[in-house]
This record gives C-alpha cells, structure tokens and sequence, in this order.
C-alpha cells in the first residue's frame, strides 16, 4: 500500500470520527470525562457495524417496544442470524459461497 493510500484511510477514519461526534454535539457536551469516551466508543462502533451492513440490535429493541409493544423481540443472536440471512439468502439456509 503507498504513503498515499495510508493517508487516505487515516483521513477517512479521522472524517468518520469527527461526523460520529459532531451528530450529537449537546449530548456528548453535556457528559464528562470517562462517560463521554464511552458514548463516543459506542457511537463509532454502531457507525463502523452499519457501514458493513451490521443492523444495531439496540435500535431493533426500541423499535419494538416503540412499535410493537405485544409482540416478543428476538434475542441477539437469532436477530443477527436473521440479518445475515436476509443479506446473503440461501436455499438450504447455509452459505454455499463467500457473500463478497
């Protein structure tokens, strides 16, 4: 990988990092010390998870509970299982080739 390519990917990372932080200023302004490195960390793991197209379990449980208060939300495993089947579909459910 060339100087240049490294130097893209920090930029990239350092954009993602900064648009993660400034989305919510009042919130994270209003937090101090380890507290707001903690919702800074959870932030960027929710942005990295749906940028290669992991959905947040968390924003699925508020949305049931919002939504669909009656009925029984999924747990995390059998949700995530749920996810990469509907990405990646297969007749007999098992991966028959690598989804990239």
């Amino acid at each position: 990988m060339s100087l240049k390519d490294q130097i893209r990917q920090k930029l990239a990372l350092g954009k993602i990092i900064k648009f993660t932080v400034l989305a919510q200023p009042k919130k994270l302004l209003m937090l101090n010390g380890i507290k707001t490195i903690q919702v800074i960390w959870q932030r960027l793991q929710q942005s990295f998870r749906l940028m290669v197209g992991v959905p947040d379990y968390q924003t699925y449980l508020e949305h049931m509970e919002k939504n669909h208060p009656d009925l029984v939300p999924m747990d995390a495993k059998t949700f995530y299982r749920h996810c990469v089947d509907a990405r990646y579909p297969s007749a007999s459910g098992g991966m028959k080739k690598c989804p990239c």
